[in-house]
């Protein structure tokens, strides 16, 4: 019997922001409500996102994602400064942090300001809200969410394109879940993914891979960070 080539439908890099004024302040007392939920990155956390995007820069990537909150858009905007052509930034509202209250609504004056060159990820009506609320979410709407924005990309990229998505710890636990198989159950461990940590994740089309559909390349990489 003749043995199926592998068909990569999606080489995608699930990408964690960079050190955020809200990972090292050990308290909220004093900030805005858009400083709590959405807080810059620190001076660290920028030259963590320049050191990503000087790791990734070999790699053309077909499209660049990154979450509405600022500091998913500042990570982002570092990684594209070092590719070789021009990118257009891409929000892809699922992919906001767990726990976004409804009565945030002011944080996107900030992303654009910092990088006017952004819009609504493609095909998405564009009535899409930009900030999903996600409080209210428990473990099976953050799985439902995951979902949609895994289907959103695997249905956009069919013919092994490279994709850079950044988004959040939590969040992106969620969709590393999600393209493991989970059915929605909380398993027993965390990713902990740190400050700009890197997942590469490749899609195959179905049955056209002795190793799986879904293979891990690695999960978490932070060897951009050695010696920092």
């Amino acid at each position: 019997m003749e043995k199926k080539k592998p068909v990569l439908l999606l080489d995608m890099y699930l990408i964690r922001h960079g050190q955020s004024e809200g990972n090292v302040r050990s308290s909220s007392e004093g900030l805005t409500l858009s400083e709590m939920v959405d807080p810059p990155l620190t001076a660290k956390g920028q030259r963590q996102a320049h050191l990503a995007g000087e790791f990734l820069s070999d790699i053309v990537f077909d499209a660049v994602f990154a979450s509405p909150l600022l500091r998913a858009a500042q990570t982002a905007t570092e990684i594209i400064k070092e590719q070789v052509a021009p990118k257009t930034l891409e929000i892809l509202p699922h992919i906001i942090e767990a726990g976004v209250g409804k009565d945030y609504n002011d944080g996107l004056d900030r992303v654009v300001a910092m990088n006017p060159d952004i819009t609504l990820a493609k095909g998405l009506p564009q009535d899409t809200p930009l900030i999903m609320p996600s409080s209210a979410e428990d473990s099976d709407g953050l799985f439902a969410r995951a979902r949609v924005a895994v289907d959103y990309l695997l249905n956009r990229f069919r013919n092994g394109e490279k994709v850079a998505v950044v988004s959040h710890a939590a969040f992106l636990t969620y969709i590393v879940f999600d393209l493991m198989g989970w059915d929605g159950k909380l398993p027993l461990f965390d990713v902990n993914f740190q400050n700009t940590g890197m997942t590469r994740v490749l899609v195959y089309e179905k049955g056209t891979n002795p190793y799986g559909d879904v293979v891990f390349d690695y999960i978490n990489n932070t060897e951009h960070l050695f010696g920092e």
